[in-house]
């Protein structure tokens, strides 16, 4: 039987200046009336008034819109689109706080009308009050007609307090309910009785509701990722503090072992938002003023604040109606748009298929800020220095406040609170539809640290589909019922949603030997790369066996080992950083990143891994000489955490080049009678060149380095009796790889690829 559900084609019509424009609106907004304030409302000045002062009245709101008027004073960019797939007015939803989507591309969601002053205080054990008595839901919401409109909403869960993040996982799903990751097992939509996997994480008692957990998300390794805030961070005695990334499996959840491990060591303020690139590369947002993307490296520091351009972090909003607690009011440009320095943003997400325009692909990032009215969108692109590859990111400002956002509203009520990559290739966001965003600016208090205000209006939600004006999307699948070949062959469709979900099914169903076969055909013959540097079919057939623990398992390695070896060499980017993550951590493995010289790939984000999988490997090979004794990544803003790893990853042991531009001569046969005395070669690399340290070993010779393409770029002539180079230094040298070349008197020869410091 077939897994496909409703092909989703949509036919809009598409406007003649569509493509002109740098942006689209929805249809014509509604003129925007106003009310006082109630005085229980008042906030002294409020809207926080931009210039002029005379735009809106003192202790004035704005009226709310209904969902059909609403949608009309939004602005998406040209080629673009939204559409309501959801509202109050359809089905009684209201608050929804988080979203995810199951294999049958059907929405879960958490629904905490409680937040964020119902707090009930937890005393331990599976009858907490938190899971009796409460007002809040778990709840899915479908398109069962397939005419693009939510139309069923099952209640999974009700009776809960607060629970604020969800994530479809194996037999059910996970939510983070402060301060408890709990995993309710999934009945034919129903839930059973609900697991606490682990406790102490986030705010205790009625301490600031809105520094706990929060954005779970499936990670492509297999682990469930989180955040909590500011708030404490103790779970499964790993005290992995706060502010920052942390992940877990368990085998409640279908993982082999239990385990809850801090993901890095770098924190920004309040984190709110976690998302993954493709292959599996993690960033996370700061909600306050501090820099809303970063990219998150696995036991390295940050690379906080990655976005360019001056100032960094403002965004461009269409109104001024609104209550900054951080920042100054600003004035309204001359082309219609407001500044606004972050100050709550939330969500952090990439667009992951193949639907919009190509310069989105896996390289936008998006961003919500509530308070502006408007989800951010970023374009990154790989840092470095001319042909120096850097190890991260840089998030570049689109040209023009215009262009600066998947979408922005002149409506005051619009509060975005979440983007994704949904199961049709459109961008899904949810509409908080709330004039109050802010959680503490000021007092009066109530419990959760929370502002008791009259503004705070738990009625109302909307989520938008940003779909391509052409009305072409991907198709809906249901994998729920799909086989083993079926799912295997979900790794070519073009939406990573649908592949992560065909790895995650492979592992609940459990190794069988056709599985192991199709997946081992896969890792030997696909040699893809695609427009964005990745071949997914390989990078989730990796994942699938790893997840499965075939790489661990003994008996196997002389059937995994060669092939992880070879796809070191893949032609694509993501492909050879994946399979240094997915390797096992055995002498073996150290000993294959040797052979191949990934530490001197081509690409920082490889070589940046590398380094991470040797300090994870306890035994090396003799190769991995201790050449370096600290490591600092130049793209991050720390230090990283490599200096004690024991990675010199020694200038590697030297490869062939394989670039064919470069021609280096045979010195004929039986001429390489001291073939290991490359161990002999000493370079002390620098960020833009190196030194040659003489060797008793070394034989009389001369060496030339050769920059990418073939162009001679240094020569030097050894001298064995002198023990002196003639040239020993190397200066201004600006790529990130070199290849080498040595010819000693004997006739042997040397060569390999010698990388820059700067460049890794």
């Amino acid at each position: 039987m077939g897994f496909f559900r409703v092909p989703v084609f949509m036919a809009f019509a598409i406007l003649s200046q569509a493509f002109a424009a740098p942006i689209v609106k929805s249809g014509d907004c509604p003129a925007l009336t106003r009310t006082a304030a109630a005085s229980g409302d008042d906030w002294g000045k409020f809207p926080y008034q931009p210039s002029p002062a005379s735009q809106y009245p003192v202790n004035t709101i704005q009226n709310p819109l209904t969902p059909s008027q609403s949608i009309n004073c939004i602005v998406t960019p040209a080629g673009l689109k939204a559409e309501l797939w959801a509202s109050e007015e359809m089905k009684p939803i209201a608050y929804l706080q988080h979203f995810t989507f199951d294999e049958r591309g059907r929405l879960w969601a958490v629904e905490p009308r409680s937040y964020p002053n119902d707090v009930r205080v937890a005393t331990g054990g599976i009858t907490d009050p938190k899971f009796v008595g409460g007002s809040d839901r778990i709840v899915i919401l479908e398109d069962t007609d397939g005419d693009h409109v939510m139309d069923k909403l099952t209640v999974f869960r009700d009776g809960l307090a607060m629970p604020q993040s969800i994530e479809v996982v194996n037999g059910g799903v996970v939510v983070g309910m402060t301060p408890y990751l709990v995993f309710f097992p999934n009945h034919n939509d129903t839930a059973g009785t609900p697991q606490i996997l682990w406790s102490g994480m986030g705010p205790k008692g009625a301490t600031d509701t809105h520094s706990g957990i929060n954005s779970l998300m499936y990670g492509l390794d297999n682990w469930v990722y989180g955040h909590t805030g500011y708030g404490i961070c103790n779970a499964g005695a790993v005290n992995c503090g706060d502010r920052r990334v942390w992940r877990f499996r368990h085998t409640a959840i279908g993982s082999r072992t239990t385990e809850f491990q801090e993901w890095t060591t770098g924190p920004i303020h309040n984190g709110w938002g976690i998302g993954q690139m493709e292959d599996g590369q993690i960033f996370q947002t700061g909600s306050t003023i501090t820099s809303h993307i970063n990219h998150s490296i696995r036991q390295g520091a940050q690379a906080i604040d990655i976005r360019s351009g001056s100032p960094n972090n403002l965004f461009y909003p269409l109104t001024g109606d609104r209550y900054l607690f951080e920042g100054g009011p600003t004035a309204k440009g001359a082309n219609g748009w407001f500044t606004q320095q972050t100050t709550s943003t939330s969500s952090m997400s990439f667009y992951t298929s193949r639907t919009f325009p190509s310069k989105y692909w896996n390289r936008f990032a998006f961003t919500c800020e509530g308070t502006g009215k408007l989800c951010n969108q970023d374009s990154l692109v790989v840092s470095g220095n001319g042909a120096i590859t850097g190890s991260t990111w840089r998030a570049v400002r689109m040209p023009g406040p215009d262009r600066s956002n998947l979408l922005a509203s002149t409506d005051a009520w619009v509060a975005p609170l979440q983007a994704r990559t949904g199961p049709d290739g459109a961008m899904w966001v949810l509409d908080w539809y709330n004039y109050l965003f802010l959680h503490n600016a000021l007092s009066p208090y109530g419990d959760g640290r929370a502002w008791l205000n009259a503004l705070r209006v738990k009625t109302h939600n909307r989520i938008y589909r940003i779909v391509p004006a052409d009305g072409k999307l991907d198709p809906i699948l249901d994998l729920s019922h799909a086989t083993v070949p079926e799912l295997i062959k979900t790794f070519t469709n073009s939406n990573f949603m649908w592949r992560l979900h065909a790895q995650r099914l492979l592992l609940a169903k459990g190794y069988t030997d056709e599985m192991g076969t199709l997946l081992e055909t896969i890792l030997k013959t696909s040699r893809g790369k695609d427009a964005v540097d990745n071949d997914p079919a390989v990078v989730h057939a990796l994942w699938t066996l790893n997840g499965l623990g075939r790489f661990d398992l003994p008996a196997e390695a002389s059937r995994w080992n060669p092939i992880l070896k070879d796809l070191l060499l893949h032609p694509a980017v993501g492909v050879r950083r994946n399979v240094l993550m997915a390797m096992p951590r055995t002498a073996a493995s150290a000993q294959a990143i040797s052979d191949q010289c990934s530490v001197n790939d081509p690409h920082g984000h490889v070589r940046l891994q590398a380094l991470i999988a040797l300090a994870e490997i306890k035994s090396k090979p003799a190769a991995l000489t201790a050449m370096w004794t600290t490591y600092k990544d130049v793209d991050t803003s720390a230090a990283s955490a490599f200096a004690n790893a024991g990675i010199a990853a020694a200038a590697s042991k030297p490869c062939e080049p394989t670039l064919a531009s470069v021609s280096l001569a045979d010195p004929g046969a039986g001429s390489d009678p001291l073939p290991q005395l490359h161990n002999n070669l000493r370079f002390r690399l620098g960020r833009s060149g190196f030194h040659l340290e003489p060797h008793g070993g070394l034989a009389s010779g001369t060496l030339e380095v050769f920059a990418i393409g073939g162009k001679p770029v240094f020569r030097s002539e050894y001298s064995a009796d002198q023990g002196k180079w003639s040239s020993p230094d190397a200066a201004g040298l600006g790529q990130s790889v070199y290849l080498y070349s040595f010819r000693g008197a004997h006739g042997y020869r040397i060569q390999g690829r010698l990388p820059m410091l700067a460049g890794i």
